[in-house]
C-alpha cells in the first residue's frame, strides 16, 4: 500500500504544480480546499502526460517515416498509461520529470481559457448558459479590459481617488485595491488636493463605488502623465 501511494504521488506531482501555479494566476474568491486541489492535481497531471504524450507522438511520426524499423509506437509511449492497460504500477522518472516541465504550459493555457472566460463565451453563443463567471462581479468588473482608469468615491471620508487599476483582492469579508497614478479630489467640490504615484484601499465587502473614468475627461501630457479636466 505504502508503494502504491508513492507510486501515485510521483505520477500526480505534475498536476500538484499545475494546479499550484493555476490558483495563484487565477482571480476566485474562495481558497482551493483539499478536495479541489486533488481533483484539480488529478486532471492537471493527466493532462500534463497527455500533452507530453502528443509531443513525443508528434517527434515519432517523422523519426518513424524516415526510419521504420528503428523507432517503433511502443518505444516512444509513456509506462504511465500501464496503470491503465495492464493494473501495473510502472514509472520512469523521465517521464515525471518531463511532464513536469510542461506543468506550467498546462496551467497557463488553463488559466487563460478560465480568465478569458472562453467556455462562458462559448456556451453564451450557443445560447446554452449566459453566467458569466465564477468569480463575483467585483472581480469580472476590474478584471474587464475597458476597465483602466476610474473612480474610488469615498463618501464618508468626502474623497475621490482617481487612478489607473494595479491590482485588487477580495477576501471574506473585505475587497481591498491598489491604485497607481493617483489624484485625490475633494468629493463635493472636485478640487484637487494631493497626488500619489500608488496607494491602498481597504474597504468592507460591498462597500466600493468604483466608476470607469470616460475618455474625454482626461488629457495627455508631455512624458505620459495624464491629468483630469472634470469630475
Amino acid at each position: 500500500m505504502n508503494e502504491l501511494a508513492i507510486t501515485v504521488g510521483i505520477i500526480l506531482f505534475p498536476g500538484l504544480i499545475a494546479a499550484v501555479i493555476a490558483d495563484k494566476i487565477s482571480p476566485h474568491t474562495k481558497s482551493w480546499g483539499t478536495f479541489k486541489y486533488s481533483i484539480y492535481s488529478f486532471i492537471f497531471g493527466v493532462s500534463c502526460y497527455v500533452l507530453l504524450q502528443g509531443v513525443l507522438y508528434g517527434f515519432w511520426i517523422p523519426a518513424h517515416y524516415l526510419c521504420p524499423d528503428r523507432l517503433t509506437l511502443s518505444s516512444v509511449t509513456l509506462d504511465v498509461w500501464s496503470l491503465v492497460s495492464t493494473q501495473t504500477f510502472s514509472i520512469r522518472i523521465s517521464d515525471v520529470f518531463w511532464a513536469t516541465s510542461l506543468s506550467p504550459a498546462v496551467a497557463a493555457i488553463t488559466a487563460y481559457i478560465y480568465n478569458k472566460k472562453i467556455i462562458n463565451k462559448l456556451a453564451s453563443k450557443l445560447g446554452i448558459s449566459s453566467k458569466y463567471g465564477d468569480e463575483n462581479l467585483f472581480s469580472f468588473y476590474l478584471n474587464s479590459p475597458d476597465i483602466d482608469w476610474v473612480y474610488v468615491r469615498d463618501i464618508p471620508n468626502e474623497l475621490t481617488y482617481q487612478g489607473r487599476v494595479l491590482s485588487y483582492s477580495e477576501a471574506d469579508d473585505i475587497q481591498e485595491l491598489v491604485l497607481r497614478d493617483v489624484t485625490v479630489f475633494d468629493y463635493a467640490t472636485s478640487d484637487e488636493l494631493y497626488s500619489l504615484p500608488k496607494i491602498y484601499l481597504s474597504k468592507p465587502k460591498g462597500s466600493f463605488i468604483i466608476e470607469a473614468v470616460p475618455p474625454n475627461t482626461l488629457i495627455e501630457v508631455q512624458d505620459g502623465e495624464e491629468t483630469n479636466t472634470s469630475q
